[in-house]
């Protein structure tokens, strides 16, 4: 793909690395020309490179990214000059927005003048107050004293950070014994680059199937590219006999135009809730037995290797059509379906098929193996019409040989980043075979 914008409006600034491989923001701004900078912990910087990532440009060492000063004062020591600032992980969305605003370039203003990320617990009160129509677990911030508040929302509860990314602290708990021990537990973790937690959430835990919606705002108005179908297994927490914690296998996408109405709506009242205008966004959903119910948004393209599928299921570019909204060179769009086909196999529920994204497949799912025997009954499949495709993970570099400093800084990503030997891909019609072949090959770690 080329774009040609004119003069490059000046670096791009990634405020922390994506956790898994993938660097599209690096492609979008080589494309045009910008010089890539990616800001990160020296900890992070020096596992980046020996898990072998590709280098950017420019890459400034901040002990903490997540404060945006600090990023700004490193910046103009590297004689940076910023001409749009993203995030490329979870835990450092909020200074990167700040140091947006706070250097006058993109995505403000056009994310929001007065717009601010905002964490699990302030999401559901904005949309309390912003869009009461939206469906969301009971919850109950968790301080000093909450715990009768807490009770009365029964069991199980799902314990969370408010500011975690990655799934870190989430748990699942049945009475208040295990609140207990999962608060303790959550208390004693270090967040990504170090740190602690801003606050902790008490939900309902609401059963249904879990998606998530993969979008980008542009002018207000959500422009929905995918849906995803979560694979989500419960894992025993180590040291802590009884208490569990959750792990997205996989996901298998569809595109979003094939999603029903009432998650295009959900889409929406969130980007209004929240007044977030410009930008990517993913939103994480229960479908619940009255409808979707909301769990929590993300001001970002998602991680889990989700950037490839969604384009490998649709065509779209997420990251492309996040700068394109940003830079102001044209309309986020969906792909065009100039042949009129329609997604093969299985839809969403209640809707019916929407058009295939030029280039993609119509549905594509994936699973992170984690063992060779998993890569095995991957590479044994044999399906009419569906490709399998086998990206098999470089070994792990031994934490052993990292600096004793860089672990603690470390600890949450050696927690929840390594240990997969690769990633399954599959794609193709029959799309409805998709989801099963996928749950073959995990069944074993799937919760019920």
């Amino acid at each position: 793909m080329t774009v040609t914008t004119g003069n490059p409006p000046g670096d791009f600034v990634q405020v922390g690395a994506t956790r898994d491989g993938l660097d599209p923001y690096l492609d979008c701004a080589r494309r045009r020309g910008m010089r890539a900078v990616l800001v990160e912990t020296p900890a992070y910087l020096r596992w980046r490179r020996l898990l072998g990532r590709r280098a950017f440009d420019v890459e400034v060492a901040v002990a903490r990214p997540q404060d945006p000063e600090a990023v700004r004062a490193a910046l103009g020591a590297a004689a940076v000059a910023p001409g749009l600032v993203l995030t490329g992980f979870e835990r450092y969305v909020y200074a990167g927005f700040a140091l947006a605003r706070a250097l006058r370039v993109a995505p403000w203003p056009g994310a929001g003048d007065g717009f601010w990320p905002l964490d699990k617990r302030e999401q559901r009160e904005a949309l309390l107050r912003g869009a009461p129509q939206v469906a969301q677990p009971r919850f109950v911030p968790l301080g000093p004293g909450d715990g009768d508040a807490a009770d009365r929302l029964g069991f199980p509860q799902v314990i969370k950070p408010a500011d975690g990314g990655g799934g870190l602290g989430v748990l699942l708990v049945d009475g208040v014994a295990q609140r207990r021990r999962a608060l303790d537990r959550v208390r004693a973790l270090v967040n990504y680059g170090g740190g602690a937690f801003s606050g902790i959430v008490a939900e309902e835990f609401v059963k249904g199937p879990e998606l998530s919606l993969q979008g980008v705002a542009h002018e207000g108005s959500a422009v929905l590219l995918s849906v995803c179908e979560k694979l989500i297994c419960l894992e025993e927490v180590r040291g802590e006999s009884g208490l569990s914690g959750f792990r997205e296998v996989g996901h298998v996408a569809k595109p979003g135009d094939g999603a029903p109405p009432a998650l295009r709506e959900l889409a929406q009242a969130c980007l209004d809730a929240t007044g977030y205008r410009a930008g990517p966004f993913h939103v994480d959903v229960i479908q619940g037995p009255a409808g979707p119910v909301f769990v929590e948004m993300g001001f970002r393209l998602s991680g889990g290797g989700l950037v490839a599928l969604v384009e490998k299921a649709t065509g779209a570019d997420w990251a492309e059509l996040a700068f394109r909204t940003h830079l102001g060179d044209a309309a986020p769009v969906r792909p065009p379906s100039p042949d009129g086909c329609r997604t093969g196999g299985e839809s969403f529920p209640d809707a019916p098929n929407g058009p295939r994204g030029a280039g993609g497949t119509g549905i594509a799912g994936q699973i992170s193996a984690v063992s060779e025997q998993e890569l095995a009954a991957a590479e044994a499949l044999q399906e009419p019409g569906v490709a399998v495709e086998i990206q098999r993970a470089a070994p792990a570099p031994d934490p052993a040989t990292l600096p004793a400093d860089d672990v603690p800084v470390l600890a949450s990503d050696l927690a929840r980043h390594t240990g997969a030997v690769g990633r399954v891909v599959v794609s193709g019609d029959p799309g409805d075979r998709i989801p099963a072949l996928l749950h073959s090959l995990v069944a074993h770690r799937l919760r019920g």
